[in-house]
């Protein structure tokens, strides 16, 4: 009997049809796939081509080894395919309707993995393309899923069996995962902001209450900081590891439904007979939201859990209690990570300090002088001259500070349309065509000051940048009264 391997299906599936699958890629270098638990985990979202350009592995020889075991290996020209998903982006700017390049996309790609688009996002942004065009493919592939209002094209998976499949993947992967894991818990966030999808849907079908709508509205709000928890946790961890194209896209779908949000609520507030009006862009950003849940729980999350370690996990845990919760959602906790953080916490608290730190005005211990940092009314971060962020003060907590920021390239801890602006700065202080910048601006509604400071020594040479950030509230209110 022929042996056909087809090579879009995962690893587990193969094994499953072929046994003999998991010894040939113990042969060539998948050393994991003996463990039985690697296998259920990992084998069920990677598929051979993903496995093989992950561990550095020639595909081609991954090929060969199966032929001459007697396989016929089956391939889709990844070139090619690519090629056929740049089209659709192609046709969107040339001025084509989505739905139009909709019902093509459903018609081409019935199947699709999510490592392809990743991969061809990553490909056709270190080609150049904007951010902005690539989100667009984003919004093309999301509608093989959700379709249209009218009726899901042929071939996708309609809103039911969409929520099915994410709650019944495998026990041995992320519904395995413990009740305070990270992914666990925004999980959980993202199974409440479905609810309350669903809550303001049915008011704009029924009653269209304003009050009630505003506060639906409100309660939404939530989203910031469930977006900036895997803008912070997850996607920055992704850049170490070259995995770049779906999170600067992500990113930038995050900030655009952040700022139609805050129009909404702001309309809304400022006019009781507002809502007729907005109607249709409430129920434009429901949709967006609702594809951007699913796009975490199928692409985001089962990247992260394929490529974190546990010790990533473990500090991603410590930063998501730090954020707090959202819509609600309990935090509970994670003994095994907490465990791991206090001996973290201990073995930085035992490690010798040096005694007294000598200032040029005085000395400090480590102790006095971290005490002061908490006392401080201001956030302060330091990237290094090498662009590194090597230091952060975190309890005013305008802006959110992970852990796991330390050691990381300042320019992956930002969103895609402010890269340019951070590495022209960073530049302009290196070559000292300025020294300061000064930004006021509203956050979450409070007046904040942020300063950015280029950093010299004695002899001119630049040692880095530090940002400081107040919240100037409190000194607007005793002025203002």
């Amino acid at each position: 009997m022929e042996k056909t391997l087809d090579l879009k299906k995962s690893v587990a599936e193969l094994v499953e049809e072929y046994p003999e699958v998991r010894e040939i890629m113990a042969e060539v270098g998948f050393k994991e796939i003996t463990n039985p638990i690697a296998l259920n985990v990992m084998g069920r979202i990677m598929t051979i081509p993903r496995g093989a350009a992950v561990k550095g592995i020639d595909l081609a020889k991954v090929i060969a080894a199966f032929e001459e075991h007697g396989y016929t290996v089956l391939s889709d020209d990844a070139q090619s395919r690519q090629g056929r998903l740049r089209g659709f982006i192609e046709r969107l700017s040339d001025g084509e309707e989505l739905d139009s390049v909709r019902k093509d996309f459903v018609k081409e790609f019935s199947h699709v993995e999510a490592h392809e688009i990743m991969d061809a996002e990553q490909s056709l942004i270190k080609e150049g393309m904007p951010v902005s065009e690539v989100q667009r493919l984003c919004d093309v592939h999301s509608a093989l899923f959700h379709g249209t209002a009218s009726a899901p094209p042929a071939g996708a998976l309609s809103h039911d069996e969409i929520h099915a499949q994410a709650a019944s993947v495998d026990p041995n992967d992320m519904d395995a995962l413990p009740e305070g894991h990270p992914l666990t818990i925004l999980r959980a966030e993202n199974h409440a902001l479905e609810q309350l999808l669903d809550t303001i849907t049915a008011e704009l079908d029924g009653a269209k209450r304003m009050e009630v709508m505003l506060t639906h509205m409100l309660s939404l709000g939530d989203l910031r900081m469930h977006y900036i928890k895997k803008e912070e946790l997850l996607m920055p961890v992704l850049y170490d590891y070259g995995v770049t194209g779906p999170s600067q896209v992500m990113w930038g779908i995050d900030d655009e439904m952040k700022r139609e949000l805050s129009m909404i609520i702001k309309a809304l507030k400022a006019d009781a007979e507002t809502l007729p009006l907005y109607e249709s862009r409430i129920r434009d950003l429901v949709q967006r939201v609702r594809e951007m849940t699913f796009k975490e729980e199928r692409i985001l999350f089962p990247l992260s859990l394929r490529y974190f370690t546990q010790m990533e996990w473990y500090r991603a845990y410590h930063d998501l209690v730090t954020m707090g919760s959202s819509f609600g959602v309990d935090l509970p906790a994670w003994p095994e990570a907490q465990a791991w953080l206090d001996q973290e916490a201990a073995r930085v608290a035992d490690a010798p300090s040096g005694g007294a730190l000598q200032f040029p005005t005085g000395t400090l211990t480590m102790e006095q002088l971290t005490a002061i940092f908490k006392l401080l009314p201001v956030d302060i971060t330091f990237i290094d001259k090498d662009d590194v962020v090597r230091f952060f003060t975190n309890e005013g907590q305008v802006f959110t500070r992970p852990m796991s920021a330390l050691g990381r390239d300042v320019i992956n801890c930002h969103p895609p349309e402010i890269i340019p602006v951070v590495r022209n700065l960073i530049a302009d202080f290196k070559a000292k065509k300025r020294t300061q910048m000064v930004v006021y601006r509203r956050i979450r509604e409070q007046p904040i000051r942020v300063q950015y400071q280029a950093m010299y020594d004695a002899a001119g040479e630049y040692l880095g940048t530090v940002e400081f950030v107040t919240d100037h509230a409190e000194a607007l209110e005793k002025f203002c009264r």
